[in-house]
């Protein structure tokens, strides 16, 4: 290019940014970086989240609610301290960002910092005392100090706030049964459950209930449905482990119930087939679900819902809103719908001209935390727990050493720290595999591979899997399908060489 043209677009840049164009094209870019790693955030890929964040960052160093979001994804996966730093910089780049408070309250929280944590979440209700997240959070911080009636009134100024808060209506109902208030529980955990009616731990919760009031027949119940709803959550396991014992005491022998009483034989077989009875309606309504990613609207009126379903990432006036929703909702319904979502911080607004434009808040906003039950009950110790890379590490050594047991011991505690770590996940398929569960392994890496069909490793288990139980065509086509992704694997190359050997 000559000289002339270098100085010429040289001239046209400098002009660009004078009047700001360039300013309103990056502030896009970030703007856009941002809602893409809130869908990706919504739809459980949090390294895909963490990128998006990562980009944004690099092209807006100042920008709180990139630095906000990207702490609450390390959040959710189990880095608090990382988290904690994020946090810090979104607060120190904006003092009044509220969202970014609570959370170092959260972060402090998970890392036991217990009076910086009531520290943070006190400063966040300061600037905004209907912050209901914070004062959900703070109650269940006071809770594990067993600071009981402090608690419950936090959830009291959460569910005042928003009478629809799921989240703090289920912790309360955790303190009721600390206090023994069993029936007020009870109240409270019904509506979390029609709210909620796949909600494992709410039917936990539920089960704790009616053992405290001695109602074991009722509690088994509660505890099976929890446990079909997730398999892995290893309190109602352990509960319904206790129950079925308690059930199946000697015919003859005194067991707390309701109605104390001697069963007969007949009485006790007659119980069993009517709580097996029940237990089996439950069958074909419950399914496992990512509940964190599936339920953000749930505090949100008819009105909200709607009116949030039809808004996006770039602005629409309230009449374009109208038009989109067409008879769906009055007007005035569009306007309750907009003022409690700009209240809820799930939409901002901008004036141009006369007109008013809403859209998504780009803010993920702050971490709810919901309580199950106390720190020392949990299975996974604290060091375990924050442990994440030495539990897979641990799971990788007992895969080869063929100890698949260990192997999926190790893994389980892994995902539970990170449901949502693709490695993670592909190593506990390969382990479902070598102990015999095979479908569900395949079925578990395709939907990986669907997701990101460069993912390497999840092709090498696939292949190597193939390859040692004698399935080489599959072998063959894995391996091809790694050297098509890189042509130079050298392990790739030797395991499809014997593949077609073999066959």
């Amino acid at each position: 290019m000559s000289d002339f043209g270098k100085q010429g677009l040289t001239g046209i840049f400098i002009f660009l940014g004078s009047v700001g164009v360039l300013g309103n094209i990056r502030k896009r870019s970030v703007t856009k970086l941002i809602s893409e790693g809130n869908e990706h955030y919504r739809k459980g890929r949090l390294a895909d989240a963490v990128r998006a964040y990562n980009l944004a960052i690099k092209m807006d160093s100042d920008n709180s609610i990139a630095w906000n979001n990207k702490g609450l994804i390390l959040a959710v996966a189990g880095n608090f301290k990382e988290a904690l730093k994020c946090h810090i910089k979104a607060f120190e780049l904006d003092p009044n960002h509220v969202d970014a408070i609570s959370n170092i309250g959260m972060a402090h929280t998970k890392l036991d910092n217990a009076e910086e944590a009531i520290e943070w979440y006190d400063k966040a209700i300061k600037i905004d005392p209907k912050h209901e997240t914070t004062w959900n959070n703070k109650g269940n911080l006071l809770s594990k100090l067993k600071r009981y009636e402090e608690a419950m009134k936090c959830y009291d100024q959460a569910i005042e706030i928003n009478p629809n808060y799921l989240a703090a209506m289920n912790n309360k109902s955790v303190e009721l049964i600390h206090l023994k208030h069993y029936d007020e529980a009870l109240t409270l955990l019904n509506k979390v459950l029609k709210g909620r009616p796949l909600f494992s731990e709410g039917w936990y919760v539920k089960g704790k209930a009616y053992i405290g009031m001695g109602q074991f027949d009722k509690a088994i119940v509660c505890l099976e449905r929890s446990h079909r709803l997730n398999p892995d959550f290893h309190q109602a396991k352990k509960a319904l482990d206790v129950m079925r014992k308690k059930l199946v005491e000697a015919p003859g022998k005194k067991v707390e119930s309701t109605h104390k009483h001697t069963r007969t034989e007949r009485e006790q077989k007659k119980l069993e087939k009517s709580i097996e009875k029940e237990i089996l309606k439950l069958r074909s309504e419950v399914e496992i679900i990512g509940d964190e990613f599936k339920r953000p609207d749930e505090h949100l009126v008819k009105e909200e819902k709607i009116v949030l379903e039809y808004l996006a990432d770039d602005e629409k006036s309230k009449t374009a809103l109208k038009n989109e929703i067409g008879n769906k909702l009055s007007m005035p319904a569009v306007l309750r719908g907009l003022e409690g979502l700009e209240k809820k911080g799930l939409i901002t607004s901008s004036q141009a001209g006369r007109g008013t434009f809403y859209a998504k808040t780009e803010a993920l906003g702050s971490i709810e935390e919901e309580i199950i039950e106390e720190p020392e009950e949990f299975d996974v110790s604290d060091n375990t727990r924050n442990d994440f890379h030495g539990l897979v590490t641990r799971g990788r050594r007992h895969i080869d050493q063929e100890r698949y047991k260990d192997a999926s011991s190790a893994l389980k505690k892994a995902l539970q720290i990170n449901p949502y770590d693709d490695m993670a996940i592909c190593l506990m398929a390969q382990v479902q595999y070598e102990m015999g569960d095979r479908d569900r392994a395949i079925n578990t890496i395709s939907k990986i591979l669907s997701q990101k069909p460069d993912f390497i490793p999840a092709w090498f288990i696939l292949a190597n899997s193939s390859l040692k139980h004698g399935q080489y065509q599959d072998a063959t086509e894995c391996y091809g399908k790694i050297l098509e992704l890189q042509p130079d694997n050298s392990e790739a190359r030797k395991g499809f060489d014997k593949a077609q050997k073999k066959l």
